[in-house]
């Protein structure tokens, strides 16, 4: 599970990273690097259901697909409370 005050900035979170993850594929980004992404697009929301905390877990994946590709900080500032759309 996600930390019920942090449900909403996990959902948040999912929908930048799917958006992110379309981007990269009009990009044509490489297919190893888009399976990546979409391996962890998969486990988000697995680990929303968990009935253990893996709110930790779940940041800590966002960290990762940062370090695969910068556009996915706003995935990772969703999550920590920012819901601004981008300009």
């Amino acid at each position: 599970m996600i930390a019920p005050t942090k449900l909403t900035d996990a959902l948040y979170a999912l929908n930048a990273v799917l958006v992110q993850a379309r981007m990269m594929a009009f990009e044509k980004a490489p297919h190893q690097t888009l399976a990546k992404v979409l391996d962890v697009a998969e486990l988000l929301p697995m680990l929303m259901t968990r009935k253990d905390d893996m709110t930790a877990e779940f940041r800590s994946q966002l960290e990762d697909l940062v370090r695969v590709d910068a556009g996915f900080a706003q995935a990772l500032q969703r999550f920590d409370g920012d819901h601004a759309l981008p300009m």
